[in-house]
C-alpha cells in the first residue's frame, strides 16, 4: 500500500467515535464518504451535490436525502443548503469525538436489512429515539456524556461508565470490582482482544468465580489507614 499519496489522514478519537456508532449501514457508508470528502482533502466542510453520494454510496438521492436528514438531527453532521449554484456543504459535527452513542436508527433504506428484524437493535429502547428526536441537541449530548465510559484498570483498556461501575461495586463490593477491572484489563493487553461491553464480561468472571460481595469492603476504610 502506498501511503505517499492518495489516502486520507482521519484523526484516531474520529475512528475510535466511529466503531461505537448505532447507526445502519446505509448512513456508516455516508458518513464514511463525507470523511472521504472533508479529511480526503484536508478540508473541515465539503461542496458535496445530493447526486454525488448516491453515486458514491450507491443509493437512492431519496435515500441519502432521508439519511442526511437523520445525521444531520441527532447531531452527527452539520449540513449548510445550497445557493444559487452553489451546492450544499457538508462536514462532521464540531462535538462528533464527543457522541460515542448515538441515537440508533429505525428505519433502513436496504430492504436485505430491513428483512432481518433485528430485535437486538430495536431493545436499546434510546429515549432519544422513542422521543423522535424531540429532545435539544444540548440535552441529547448531555444524556450522552453521563453515559460516556471511561477508560480503567492498569493499561486502560477496560471502559466502564460510573454508572457500570457504581452497579458492579454494589453488587459484589469495590475490592472484589477493582480487582476483575485489572484481571480483564490485563487478559485484553496479553491476548490483544478488546470485548464490546467490560461491565458483562466483568459480571460472568465473578460469577463463574462465585465471587460475593464481602461486607467489610476495605477499600472505604483506606483513606483512614493511610493517615497512620
Amino acid at each position: 500500500m502506498n501511503m505517499n499519496r492518495n489516502f486520507t489522514r482521519i484523526p484516531n478519537d474520529v475512528l475510535e467515535a466511529l466503531c461505537t456508532l448505532n447507526v445502519s449501514g446505509n448512513e456508516m457508508r455516508i458518513l464514511l464518504y463525507i470523511i472521504r470528502r472533508t479529511y480526503g482533502f484536508n478540508r473541515d466542510f465539503a461542496e458535496i451535490p445530493l447526486s454525488e453520494i448516491a453515486s458514491a454510496v450507491g443509493m437512492l438521492a431519496s435515500h441519502v436525502s432521508r439519511a442526511l436528514k437523520k445525521l444531520s438531527s441527532t447531531g452527527l453532521i452539520e449540513r449548510h443548503s445550497a445557493k444559487g449554484m452553489r451546492p450544499q456543504t457538508i462536514s462532521l459535527s464540531e462535538d462528533f469525538m464527543q457522541l460515542p452513542e448515538m441515537v440508533t436508527v429505525t428505519e433502513n433504506d436496504n430492504p436485505a436489512v430491513a428483512e432481518n428484524g433485528n430485535s437486538t437493535v430495536a431493545g436499546i429502547g434510546n429515549s432519544t429515539v422513542a422521543g423522535n428526536g424531540n429532545h435539544t441537541y444540548k440535552e441529547r449530548k448531555k444524556d450522552i456524556k453521563e453515559r460516556e465510559r471511561k477508560a480503567r484498570g492498569p493499561y486502560g483498556f477496560v471502559l466502564l461508565s460510573d454508572d457500570e461501575f457504581k452497579e458492579l461495586t454494589d453488587d459484589y463490593g469495590e475490592s472484589n470490582t477493582r480487582d476483575y477491572i485489572r484481571k480483564v484489563d490485563t487478559h485484553v493487553k496479553a491476548t490483544g482482544r478488546p470485548y464490546s461491553d467490560y461491565a458483562a464480561v466483568i459480571r460472568k468472571w465473578m460469577e463463574d468465580d462465585k465471587v460475593k460481595k464481602d461486607d467489610f469492603d476495605m477499600s472505604k476504610y483506606e483513606w483512614f489507614i493511610n493517615r497512620f
